[in-house]
């Protein structure tokens, strides 16, 4: 019986999640992340470990854009992956270099980390800095009715989740809350997770990688969503973004499947850069 669709034994499931392996010198990568952010935070004017949540790891860096302009900008709201058990914020403040010199305020989210917390915690904690970004958009000189949510392999799963989420009934927000949202090499079945190397870190049962899972629980409405992969991950990787965005499509919702150049990292590049194909894709959804 197999464990997961037609994968029969961890190492076959491995193979394909286990995307640290995926690259030549995968430390070499983390390393240009930390050097890259170092840098972007000198250059920026920012604020840092802003609290969004009553605990120490919920808060957001905040980079506004370097425009003139109105005082309430546009906004992205960016999280970043690491399989819900690694990195921070810090390692993703290069990010903001793509969207500041277009007047665009970027919010890069941190967040606990599994085995502390879990990844329900998790996806608490998500929709927790959303809801405080609306809440006080004002005062951080941003226009609450231009925001766009967008994340990166585990931050594709909690964009997932947001689009998911009952933002009225919940937390009294618009129904729909935010202008449009940008997966990024997202995960949004879960179910192969507990039969992985990952499976000591998430302590995710089946029962809850099912319930966790925006393959299986799809969103009443969305905004317009790029659904944005590599065309070099792998195949599985591949094809968790083409069958959600298909089951959205088949639900009605107005999604958009993009293969881009690169990796499952260097296809950040492509909104680190101001003239990258994703950070003209958040241009257009906020009109700037």
């Amino acid at each position: 019986m197999p464990l997961y669709r037609d994968f029969h034994t961890v190492e076959q499931l491995d193979e394909q999640y286990n995307l640290t392996h995926t690259v030549p010198d995968f430390a070499a990568v983390a390393t240009s992340w930390d050097t890259r952010s170092t840098l972007t935070r000198s250059r920026l004017t920012g604020r840092l470990d802003v609290r969004y949540g009553p605990t120490v790891a919920e808060t957001v860096d905040i980079f506004p854009g370097s425009l003139d302009g109105p005082s309430d900008r546009p906004a992205l709201l960016f999280v970043h992956g690491g399989y819900w058990m690694r990195t921070t914020s810090k390692q993703w403040s290069y990010l903001a270099e793509g969207l500041a010199p277009h007047g665009v305020t970027t919010f890069v989210e941190n967040y606990a980390l599994c085995p502390e917390v879990t990844v329900a915690e998790i996806v608490r904690q998500h929709r927790a800095a959303f809801a405080w970004l609306w809440a006080h958009a004002g005062e951080l000189g941003v226009d609450r009715d231009n925001i766009v949510v967008a994340g990166h392999s585990a931050g594709g799963h909690a964009v997932a989740a947001l689009l998911a989420t009952d933002w009225a009934g919940q937390y009294g927000l618009p129904a729909q809350p935010f202008r449009a949202a940008v997966t990024i090499s997202g995960i949004f079945d879960l179910r192969p997770l507990p039969y992985t190397y990952l499976a000591p870190w998430l302590q995710l049962p089946p029962s809850e990688a099912a319930a966790l899972s925006p393959q299986l629980h799809l969103p009443a409405q969305a905004p317009p969503t790029l659904v944005a992969v590599g065309a070099g991950e792998t195949a599985e990787l591949r094809r968790q973004s083409r069958d959600w965005a298909a089951a959205c499509q088949a639900a009605g919702l107005p999604m958009q499947l993009t293969e881009l150049p690169g990796d499952h990292f260097e296809i950040l590049d492509e909104l680190a850069d101001p003239a990258g194909e994703l950070a003209r894709a958040v241009l257009g959804f906020l009109g700037s």
